[in-house]
């Protein structure tokens, strides 16, 4: 007797066969994928007493690390690599400075990043907050990871003035050298580079240190066969013995010397002097071990500039002796500020000249504006090319349901008064200096709308599909992007602080339209 199958169920059958066809494709591709990628220190003598599946997992979280431009994807997580939400490799810190807290970026390429470093704890920057533990202080000294592959002097200057200046830092470390040598970076480049940095450190009240980093073969190392191998067979980018190179790393070395508007300069060439047993995986990264020496070299090199009382802290500056008028005034707001509000001191002090004051206005963003109908918001304006941008946010409350909110927010070219599409945001949301949410999102359309279903819970939870770039929820129509937590309360107060990452097309990345504010009221 023959049993005859339902025209539904062959169809169910025929999915579900479908879905364990692709997910065993997958599964294979990845295992595949897996056995293509190799890392140099898998075979290196500083590695062998690793377990092997150890190392192999190692190899294989390095390689799943996402970075986008010059930026890593933020929320990335594995056995030794995280990403935090503000893509910087530790834990999480809060994006507004707390009052008690002394923020230290420590700045480079793949060897700040600690590229074969078993964990987070064990790259420099890592090994250096473990060393600030025991330093007593009445305050918090907060150690971050800011360095990302393939860095030199040129991308960290853009670093700096673009995305850690909004940090709020009291210190930069720069570990520099052997990407720009790479490179081929001439000395008169990188030393111009490092002054900027510096300069820009000056001009923002944050201490600034270069250190130019070991590599083997250019010190005094007594290196082990293998480490040989590496300072011979190292190249640049175009396929040229580095050790070729010596002379001009011998400039970079000299240089150090004539920054004179930096807080201090280190040359740790010589710091894997004294060892004798392995600390090169390649000719430029080092083991956990190699992380410790150089962290503890820096730790010793700054802990002068740290200040032991930070409310009095006042920067850090040896181009000349004595303090500049602008300079002056920072110092007198700085220790005012607990005392009085800002318009009052700004009302007290006037050290510009009427000159100064017509060219400050000249380049000062528009401000914030609320439009008259009401629920309608506009942040400041400000420049990208010859467009003149803005971001207007509006709130509109549901009809149907009272636990709803939409944010209807699009960019504006001021211009023409038109939308722009393909816009990828770095959205934060706070209340009182705490922030409440962060998050990128990407907008395909002229304009996205952001469904908010407030509560009182300690959470903040968001719905949608990810993209590759930035780790980005992907904003449609439909279903729209919902968003639930302690957002948009009755009548309370927020402030709504924009990036934009990508600008009419989503492969134009920029970095360089930041912090457009606009305040509401839900």
């Amino acid at each position: 007797m023959s049993v005859q199958v339902s025209y539904k169920k062959q169809s169910l059958l025929g999915v579900i066969g479908l879905l364990i066809l692709f997910l065993a494709i997958e599964l294979i591709a990845n295992i595949w994928w897996m056995t293509q990628i190799t890392c140099e220190f898998e075979e290196n003598e500083i590695f062998m007493s690793m377990d092997e599946q150890k190392r192999r997992q190692l190899c294989v979280d390095l390689y799943e690390v996402k970075t986008s431009g010059d930026e890593l994807i933020p929320n990335q997580q594995s056995n030794s690599v995280n990403i935090n939400s503000l893509g910087f490799r530790g834990e999480e810190f809060s994006p507004e400075k707390p009052d008690n807290v002394y923020r230290i970026f420590m700045l480079g390429g793949s060897t700040m990043f600690g590229h074969g470093a078993t964990s987070d704890q064990t790259t420099i920057p890592g090994y250096v907050q473990e060393f600030f533990q025991t330093y007593d202080v009445e305050f918090k000294i907060e150690i971050i990871n800011g360095g990302i592959q393939g860095a030199d002097s040129y991308t960290e200057t853009k670093i700096i003035e673009n995305k850690l200046i909004n940090f709020s830092p009291d210190m930069v470390i720069i570990y520099d050298g052997w990407n720009d040598l790479r490179a081929d970076n001439d000395a008169k480049s990188v030393y111009d580079n490092w002054t900027l940095m510096c300069n820009l450190g000056q001009k923002n009240n944050f201490d600034v240190v270069i250190a130019l980093q070991p590599i083997a073969g250019f010190g005094d190392k007594i290196l082990t066969k293998q480490e040989r191998e590496y300072s011979t067979l190292g190249i640049n980018y175009d396929g040229i013995p580095l050790i070729n190179s010596l002379s001009k790393y011998e400039k970079y070395t000299s240089n150090l010397d004539n920054l004179d508007n930096c807080t201090s300069s280190v040359n740790l060439r010589s710091v894997f002097d004294n060892e004798t047993s392995p600390i090169y995986w390649d000719q430029g990264h080092v083991s956990d071990k190699g992380n410790n020496i150089v962290a503890e070299a820096l730790y010793d090199e700054i802990l002068e500039f740290i200040p032991k009382d930070f409310a009095k802290k006042l920067p850090t500056t040896y181009s000349n002796d004595k303090i500049n008028k602008n300079e002056f005034e920072n110092q007198i707001r700085s220790i005012l500020s607990n005392y009085k509000t800002p318009l009052m001191i700004g009302s007290i002090f006037s050290f510009e000249t009427n000159s100064e004051k017509l060219n400050s206005k000249e380049i000062v963003d528009n401000p914030p504006t609320t439009n008259i109908k009401e629920n309608i918001f506009e942040t400041q304006s400000k420049k990208y090319e010859s467009d003149d941008i803005s971001i207007v946010v509006e709130i509109i409350k549901s009809q149907n349901n009272d636990d709803k909110k939409t944010l209807k927010i699009k960019t504006i070219k001021n211009n023409d008064d038109s939308s722009i599409s393909n816009v990828t945001y770095f959205l934060k949301i706070q209340q009182n200096d705490d922030i409440l949410f962060s998050d990128f999102i990407y907008v395909e359309n002229d304009v996205f709308f952001l469904d908010v279903f407030p509560n009182n819970s300690n959470s903040v939870e968001i719905s949608g599909e990810r993209q590759y770039d930035h780790n980005a929820i992907i904003a449609t129509t439909s279903p729209t992007v919902k968003l639930s937590g302690p957002i948009l309360l009755q009548n309370e107060n927020y402030e709504l602080i924009f990036e934009l990452r990508t600008l009419y097309d989503k492969s134009n990345w920029i970095f360089s339209l930041d912090d457009l504010r606009v305040k509401i009221m839900s």
